[in-house]
């Protein structure tokens, strides 16, 4: 059985958040209303999901993810502001609250039985390639807009990014049985560690039969399962470069009013993980870090800089600064207070700090039309740093 905080504190897999996962107890759901379908007691024994069995390659690295560990807090939180939520993390609870509520049965059994909620995300990061036609949004809304960012993108920066492929996380795709099963045979990714190929298959068609029968999870294309978007990448070379963009994410953004800016600025940011991939800034001595929720901040707030300099640069995104920043008030509101998380991505105002530095970086470049090298972005970054993250109560 798996815990999870539903609430305030979401373990989700996006720049967006580093809530810190908490154990908490399972609490019985809500009676269903109306007829529901039941799906208690077929999995136990034979082939449980269990964790310990089995370990990531080495050499994968993801952004953006959250790592469990002890570590001391890295700064006094009465020196910093967070809010207690924001509109795009209530729109996620409201979505993941009605199928609880509404369907207990089928949540329990998908969410905490066979986790079919990170299937989606291990296809994309293990199994999919852009050899594959790539549709983003629950109707394909977003395929054109995705597909011009990361066209742009790559022409913008310097770096080596031929390589980067972008690939669509999709919850309906657990309709695919085929597709699900392989998944669920991946030797190496936690909880599944190989299961067989009868029992991979005996999962994928009780997850596909409790889609058919659910009337809130409109078959896979629902939150629960994409609402995520990250940066992939190995040192060896053994799976391609990748940005994952979910279906999920994209919608919760489009709820709030933000489907005109969200794809561009998600990518941006995900896109700027990238450039520390490959110019190696993920190993930088951050000055004063003394946990691993210090250095996190730091690559985070980079990224922040370097998605705000693409976004409004005339020979980038061209975007509205105005209209950029109210999407990232938004967006960094789910920067967080877990100071002594190793997935501590900055405060909000820490961020719209690095982002505000971006766009005046972008703005003085205006007038020539120049682009700035990625290293000499990181190298104002790294001057400006102290003050960006110094203390924001007031």
């Amino acid at each position: 059985m798996r815990n999870r905080l539903l609430g305030s504190c979401l373990a989700l897999a996006l720049a967006t958040i580093a809530c810190q996962d908490q154990p908490t107890e399972t609490t019985q759901p809500p009676a269903g209303t109306g007829a529901e379908p039941s799906f208690r007691s077929t999995l136990s024994a034979p082939f449980g999901l269990k964790k310990g069995r089995g370990k990531l390659p080495p050499s994968i690295r993801v952004s953006d993810q959250h790592v469990g560990g002890a570590f001391r807090r890295a700064i006094n939180p009465d020196d910093y502001v967070c809010p207690a939520s924001t509109p795009v993390i209530d729109f996620y609870i409201d979505e993941v609250t009605e199928v609880i509520v509404r369907e207990p049965s089928i949540f329990n059994l998908l969410y905490n039985v066979v986790w079919a909620d990170v299937i989606p995300t291990y296809e994309a990061v293990f199994l999919l390639t852009d050899d594959t036609p790539q549709e983003f949004g629950y109707s394909g809304e977003y395929t054109n807009v995705m597909k011009r960012t990361h066209r742009d993108a790559k022409r913008f920066w310097d770096i080596r990014s031929d390589d980067i492929q972008l690939v669509a996380m999709k919850g309906s795709m657990l309709l695919d049985t085929e597709r699900v099963a392989e998944t669920y045979q991946l030797r190496f990714v936690p909880p599944f560690f190989g299961l067989s190929e009868a029992d991979a298959s005996f999962v994928a068609s009780l997850i596909r039969d409790a889609l058919l029968q659910s009337v809130t999870l409109d078959g896979g294309d629902h939150p629960l399962f994409s609402f995520n978007a990250f940066a992939f990448s190995t040192d060896d070379g053994s799976y391609p470069d990748k940005i994952v963009m979910g279906d999920g994410i994209l919608a919760g953004y489009a709820a709030v009013g933000f489907g005109d800016v969200a794809p561009q600025a998600l990518y941006a940011h995900e896109f700027a993980h990238h450039i520390q991939f490959e110019n190696g800034y993920f190993e930088d001595p951050v000055p004063g870090a003394t946990t691993e929720a210090e250095l996190t901040r730091y690559t985070e707030l980079m990224a922040d800089a370097y998605s705000a300099y693409y976004l409004t640069h005339k020979r980038g995104a061209a975007m509205n600064r105005k209209r950029v920043e109210q999407f990232l008030q938004v967006f960094f509101q789910i920067g967080d207070c877990a100071f002594d998380n190793p997935g501590h991505h900055g405060t909000p105002n820490q961020r719209m700090a690095a982002a505000r530095f971006g766009f005046e970086l972008a703005a003085q470049a205006q007038k020539q039309g120049h682009i700035l090298t990625s290293e000499r972005v990181h190298q104002l970054f790294v001057a400006a740093y102290p003050g960006l993250v110094a203390p924001d109560a007031t």
